[in-house]
């Protein structure tokens, strides 16, 4: 338990204590002119962005697919739309929903609650999924379009520096080049005078 002492006594309360208090007053300023029935979506909101941006620091640490999956439902769990207990017919976020139907045995409202959040869930996942696709053309379009770059800029710079001799076979550069010289062979008119 001495690690345990040692956090709470290195800990910045003074720091902390002002942190908290900067942002009470923050609050208190942001939300001065909301109606007092509006209060409790702004907080809910901000704070789940609050969340959502928080999540990102655990996204990178996991692997790419379920990084992003993780994400994904999170912010269906926080933000899918669900309605109100009651008759109000106010909007709600579904896990309160899916936590008041289980809370209170009754599955089929914890099932309707959770409709919802699978609904976001599902369409961020296609949305994903599509978003993946154009990202690897783009990227894939992109890799090649330097590759032939490279190898443009390559043909030039022997051009430019009269560097024939390295001739390119395929994909892959000749060793030694290979000069060969043709002689034409030219027939000789005997001469007609030797013979007689």
């Amino acid at each position: 338990m001495e690690w345990l002492r040692n956090i709470v006594i290195n800990l910045p309360l003074d720091d902390i204590s002002d942190a908290a208090s900067r942002l009470t007053i923050w609050w208190s300023h942001f939300v001065a002119n909301v109606p007092p029935d509006m209060l409790p979506m702004y907080a809910y909101v901000g704070f789940s962005v609050m969340v959502l941006l928080l999540w990102l620091l655990v996204v990178r640490v996991l692997p790419s697919p379920f990084g992003g999956m993780s994400w994904l439902a999170v912010f269906a769990i926080l933000l899918a739309p669900g309605s109100a207990a009651g008759e109000t017919g106010d909007i709600a976020p579904a896990s309160i929903g899916v936590i008041y139907g289980i809370l209170m045995k009754e599955p089929g409202a914890a099932m309707r609650s959770l409709l919802p959040i699978l609904v976001v869930f599902a369409v961020g996942l296609v949305l994903g999924f599509i978003w993946q696709m154009i990202k690897n053309a783009v990227e894939s379009s992109a890799e090649q379009a330097r590759q032939q770059a490279i190898a443009d800029e390559k043909a030039n710079m022997q051009l430019a520096s009269a560097n024939y001799v390295d001739l390119v076979q395929g994909d892959t550069e000749a060793s030694q080049a290979e000069l060969v010289k043709t002689q034409k062979s030219v027939p000789i008119a005997k001469d007609s005078n030797k013979d007689n």
